[in-house]
């Protein structure tokens, strides 16, 4: 074999080796590429995973913050509310015991005890009475008993404070509070219901 084909057929094996690794390189290269790629949409994954986690984990505590204050302001209001309705009311019932208050030293004052011990004969049509009435109204006595003609007597009492009369039959077994003290007490509950100033869950 002449020097002329030793060269020949080392350049052929040269340039074998050469394609070889050539291709090698470009099947690693694309390998690398690929495993790069793969490696990446991983991370991104986790990425946009975690990130998803994050936000979600950030809207529940400012939902939980809302809902948190929102309660806290709906406790503030319902609570100035409710003082608002005491305050209210409150101013209602102090103009109404003062004039409760002036009633009692007008001239129609007599004429509203007799009446209501009027109405308690209809009750009352036998038997003994006893008719509790405050202090300063013991000036009326009179004119009270005289209705039952005969059957009553007064009383003394100092937890009466606005006026007005209790009548106690003890043989009935009956008592009628009719004290402007009970009237009054009486139109709380009504005023509460019928006002418009109750109070719900919802206000």
């Amino acid at each position: 074999m002449d020097i002329q084909q030793q060269d020949e057929r080392l350049s052929k094996f040269i340039e074998a080796i050469n394609k070889d690794a050539e291709e090698r390189r470009s099947r690693i290269l694309a390998e690398v590429e690929e495993y790069n790629k793969a490696e990446m949409e991983k991370a991104e994954t986790e990425a946009l995973t975690e990130a998803y986690h994050m936000i979600q984990e950030q809207m529940a505590q400012m939902r939980t913050s809302i809902r948190r204050e929102l309660s806290q302001k709906e406790i503030a209001l319902h609570r100035e509310t409710l003082m608002q309705r005491e305050n209210i009311t409150k101013q209602v019932f102090e103009a109404a015991t003062k004039r409760l208050m002036e009633f009692t030293q007008s001239a129609d004052y007599e004429a509203f005890l007799v009446k209501a011990a009027t109405n308690a004969t209809s009750v009352f049509q036998k038997g003994d009475v006893v008719i509790w009435m405050r202090p300063s109204d013991m000036k009326f006595a009179n004119v009270v008993t005289k209705v039952f003609e005969g059957r009553a007597t007064t009383q003394e009492d100092e937890s009466i404070l606005l006026g007005g009369m209790r009548i106690q039959c003890q043989e009935l077994g009956l008592v009628i509070d009719d004290t402007l003290d009970t009237r009054l007490d009486d139109q709380k509950s009504w005023f509460a219901e019928h006002s418009g100033l109750a109070v719900t869950a919802e206000s």
